[in-house]
């Protein structure tokens, strides 16, 4: 028997999550459109920010521990960029790597 896991599954389910084989906490409704949105959201390993820059544009993917609490509504990167006249690098994805939270080295990506 599969143990039900505490949370609501992130497609608008409700609490229908159980761990499934091999670890990976599942969706049970059977009309559910991703039943492991969870065990995918949770498989990305990306400590930082990515942003996705255009020429006058951005977009940013935020890490996970951001998703907790207000910190999402609070991102200094992203009103660091938004306060910017234009973007800080070439148009094309990025990796944002801060040692301090203020300052920050852009690490291109192939995509």
């Amino acid at each position: 028997m599969s143990e039900k896991v505490q949370g609501f599954c992130p497609m608008g389910c409700g609490s229908t999550l159980f761990l499934g084989s091999g670890g990976f906490i599942t969706c049970s409704l059977d009309k559910c459109p991703d039943p492991g949105a969870v065990s995918d959201i949770l498989d990305k390993n990306e400590p930082h920010h990515i942003v996705k820059f255009g020429e006058a544009t951005f977009d940013v993917i935020h890490p996970l521990r951001e998703r907790l609490g207000d910190d999402l509504f609070n991102c200094r990167l992203h009103s660091l960029i938004k306060a910017m006249w234009g973007p800080p690098v070439a148009p094309g994805r990025y990796r944002a790597i801060s040692k301090d939270g203020i300052s920050y080295a852009w690490q291109k990506l192939d995509n």
